[in-house]
């Protein structure tokens, strides 16, 4: 049997079984924006409402800052130990993090402890996602036939998506359905809690896990006595990969401000621009469909006719649509602003898949996780930004359209990016087949 072949049923589990936790990880940062005005009276003081949702926003984006040492410890374990080792890590920190935001006691009953304790609970957030991706990521990928690694690699794609519908749904739901006294009191910590019934969820399935016949035949050829330790490990992986690294940087950051931009930039712009919060929200979730169906429908595409065509025509629909789409969501017209969503989340959605098998595919199978987790989880901090630098540029320009142009000069230069140093893989079933016979070799 040709390496990573498996029957249909095998890599049906196999692909739920590394979706779930990304799923848990994307759920969480989907209901925290949601119930955040909620958190901010819950857990600082209430004598300054605008400090209080300022402080809330930070320990948001302190999950952000803390992923690299995910992708420093848990990657690395990754690498040394095993893919399915870090599926276990991960969605375990992660689930019993979130689920613990919903048992922190309010600011007036714990004062200062409240909002250190919800700090630390994000730190531990931030640590299980920067190895979660890479992790689930490289699983998928070693699993995969050589021709269907990027059909398996889309649906983290779709769980991420699938994530954030839910998690944005369920807060609204909670918000709408619950009178406001309620849902300040308790109803902002269901969503939290709901986590670690999803986390046993991802256990159980995770349980019967297989390791990746590529991992094992690395393993089997390591020489014990020459693995590095976790650090020594990891700068090695990054000196040896600085070029891979770089060329995704270059376009993996604009796939980071294209997501921030179809889940919440382009919200935030219907709300200041007209729109009421249901209409708003209702072309969000549209969105957010439209990207799930267009992964389910292209995620195949890369296997097909490869990677590098789908990311430039992806960038160079994205650089040209931006702008007009924000154009649309100033017009306060539903019709307009649902065009205006679709416009730009249709080319993100084929775009992500390449997006997110180069996370590992640009790497060696020895060090794939660790170099993969700190290209990726560098972009996310550039990502994580992106609110401060929209918020920026519109003051310090006073031009609302100074962020749209922004994000299209990134997807110019990811573009530039793309053209210039990125190669195909060589993905085809030989070529696959006769690299491992001569590693084997070696």
């Amino acid at each position: 049997m040709p390496r990573g072949a498996a029957n249909r049923p095998s890599l049906r589990r196999t692909v739920v079984a590394a979706s779930i936790g990304n799923f848990v990880e994307w759920y969480e940062f989907a209901v925290y924006g949601v119930v955040a005005a909620f958190i901010s009276v819950a857990m600082f003081p209430a004598d300054n409402p605008t400090a209080a949702m300022l402080n809330t926003w930070a320990a948001y984006g302190i999950a952000f800052v803390v992923r690299p040492i995910g992708g420093v410890v848990l990657a690395r374990i990754g690498d040394r130990y095993g893919r399915r080792h870090i599926l276990y890590v991960t969605i375990t920190l992660m689930s019993i993090a979130t689920f613990s935001i919903a048992l922190i006691p309010a600011y007036a009953a714990i004062g200062i402890a409240a909002p250190m304790l919800l700090i630390c609970a994000r730190i531990a957030q931030g640590i299980a996602a920067g190895g979660e991706l890479a992790g689930a990521a490289a699983f998928l990928y070693e699993h995969a036939p050589p021709d269907r690694r990027a059909r398996m690699v889309s649906f983290l794609g779709v769980s991420t998506f699938c994530a954030m519908v839910l998690g944005s749904t369920l807060g609204t739901v909670l918000t709408i359905a619950l009178p406001a006294e309620e849902m300040q009191s308790w109803g902002w910590r269901v969503v939290f809690a709901t986590a670690l019934p999803l986390g046993f969820v991802g256990l159980y399935i995770r349980r019967s896990l297989k390791e990746t016949p590529e991992f094992q035949q690395i393993h089997e050829q390591r020489d014990a006595a020459t693995v590095e330790p976790i650090p020594e490990g990891f700068w090695l992986a990054m000196r040896q990969n600085a070029r891979a690294i770089l060329l995704y940087l270059g376009f993996g950051t604009f796939y980071s401000i294209a997501v921030y931009v179809s889940v919440a930039a382009y919200l935030a712009y219907m709300l200041a621009n007209g729109f009421s919060k249901e209409e708003a929200l209702t072309i969000n979730t549209i969105a957010g469909l439209t990207i799930i169906a267009g992964i389910l429908l292209s995620g195949g595409l890369a296997d097909r006719i490869g990677r590098k065509p789908i990311l430039v025509v992806g960038a160079s629909a994205m650089a040209v649509g931006v702008v007009p789409t924000f154009l649309l969501g100033s017009t306060g017209i539903f019709a307009l602003g649902l065009l205006g969503a679709l416009i730009f989340v249709i080319p993100l959605s084929v775009f992500i898949t390449p997006a997110v098998i180069n996370v590992v595919e640009l790497f060696p199978a020895q060090v794939r996780v660790t170099a993969g987790a700190a290209a990726y989880n560098l972009t996310v901090i550039i990502g994580g930004f992106m609110p401060f630098v929209a918020v920026w540029l519109t003051d310090a320009t006073g031009s609302r359209l100074a962020f749209p142009v922004f994000v299209a000069s990134t997807a110019v230069l990811a573009l530039a990016v793309v053209l210039a140093w990125y190669r195909e893989p060589q993905t085809d079933h030989v070529t696959v087949t006769t690299q491992v016979a001569q590693e084997a070799r070696r």
